[in-house]
């Protein structure tokens, strides 16, 4: 006992700079994302000379063939994992953000803007997952949750920075591109730098050759556990429960007559309220456990948001609102870890789905939550919300198992 204790304290000694290149590496993962969200107007007249609603409708299928894309991406990067150094497919998946920036950039119709989009979009999937399955490699057992927790808000600090940025720098005509040239393309070139040097090389080496039964198996070792199935399936749903945010600057102009300026604060504010509670997340994993800390908070936010909906105050709404995405947050580490130590054996493969599914789940959330808005208002649509998020609760606690618990 003594001596797996050391092992471990050095094993965390040693990765306390890597935890932080692992962050900061993956600060730029969605940052050219912006693209496809707050610059969209502005795309649709630079490439289409029209903000007309069709052409804006057409340029947010950026988002739409990215997305398709890094899935089949993703489907296959289980398969690629069993042939190749990990560390090398996190800095190739870094490298893939500043060429796809820098593409972007030069794009000279809208075909080239799509292709280097999804090229972005192919590099944010890879190193995500990567930098996930390398913590579970690279760190002890107890340090992984923490980890984990630190590096979920590398990007989501980034968002928030980007759209500062925006704000007081590039919101001028053409300022998409300046965006892209100023300050995507350097940060995203300071987290390839930090990927490349920051990263230890692994200890274990990679096969020369490997058997097709070998890339095979890792897919099997997935899909033929039932926790591991149940874990993915429950996280894809858990991801479309919680996407009730994206309805909630939208309800409260609706319901209280909020300016759209004082909405984007109170996003933005609940943007960074979520990310900050991603660290503490990760430390209470160790203490209450993966599973019980992910059943408890997906519940939890689960009975609060319909509280949106029936609560007459505005300053209440907003407190429940803050309260909800803290919770959710709090569960993050406990989903990625969960999903982790599902099949030791196979993390890479076992991540990619995890992040393939929780893309679906997003798309799942807009199709479910736009038809519950259609025909029962914002009301039944916080309800719909909740509804997936026990669903999801109700999935962890039957049918998954905390490998590390017993």
């Amino acid at each position: 006992m003594k001596l797996q204790q050391d092992t471990d304290e050095k094993q965390f000694s040693a990765g306390r700079f890597f935890v932080l290149s692992l962050t900061v590496a993956c600060f730029s993962l969605y940052i050219v994302d912006s693209l496809a969200g707050v610059y969209l107007h502005d795309l649709a007249v630079a490439f289409f000379g029209s903000s007309d609603p069709a052409f804006v409708a057409i340029t947010s299928q950026l988002g739409t063939v990215s997305s398709v894309v890094s899935v089949a991406v993703g489907l296959l990067l289980g398969a690629l994992s069993v042939r190749f150094n990990h560390k090398k497919l996190m800095v190739l998946g870094t490298s893939f953000i500043p060429v796809g920036a820098v593409g972007c950039f030069l794009a000279p119709n809208f075909l080239f803007l799509q292709i280097f989009y999804a090229l972005e979009g192919i590099g944010t999937i890879v190193a995500g997952v990567m930098a996930i399955v390398l913590v579970g490699e690279m760190l002890s057992l107890s340090e992984r949750p923490k980890a984990t927790g630190w590096i979920y808000t590398g990007p989501a600090i980034a968002g928030i920075a980007a759209n500062l940025v925006i704000s007081l720098f590039f919101s001028g005509a053409d300022g998409w591109r300046q965006f892209l040239l100023w300050f995507a393309l350097p940060v995203s070139l300071i987290a390839l730098a930090v990927a490349y040097f920051g990263v230890p090389s692994q200890t274990q080496k990679q096969a020369g050759t490997v058997e097709k039964e070998a890339y095979l198996s890792s897919y099997k070792k997935v899909f033929l556990r039932k926790s591991a199935a149940a874990c993915l399936i429950g996280n894809m749903i858990k991801m479309a429960g919680a996407l009730w945010i994206i309805y909630l600057v939208a309800f409260l102009m609706t319901r209280f007559n909020l300016p759209l300026a004082e909405g984007a604060l109170v996003f933005m504010g609940v943007t960074v309220a979520m990310t900050a509670s991603h660290p503490a997340g990760g430390y209470l994993v160790n203490k209450l456990g993966r599973k019980n800390l992910l059943v408890a908070t997906t519940i939890i936010q689960s009975a609060t948001v319909p509280l949106i909906a029936f609560v007459p105050d505005l300053w209440v709404v907003i407190g429940i609102a803050f309260a909800a995405v803290i919770i959710g947050g709090l569960g993050m580490p406990a989903s990625a870890n969960l999903a982790l130590e599902q099949v030791p054996e196979s993390r890479t493969t076992m991540m990619s789905f995890n992040t393939v599914l929780m893309t679906v789940g997003g798309g799942l959330a807009t199709a479910v939550g736009g038809l519950a808005l259609a025909f029962f208002d914002y009301t039944g649509m916080f309800l719909t919300f909740a509804a997936l998020g026990f669903a999801a609760a109700a999935i962890f606690l039957f049918w998954t198992k905390d490998p590390c618990r017993t």
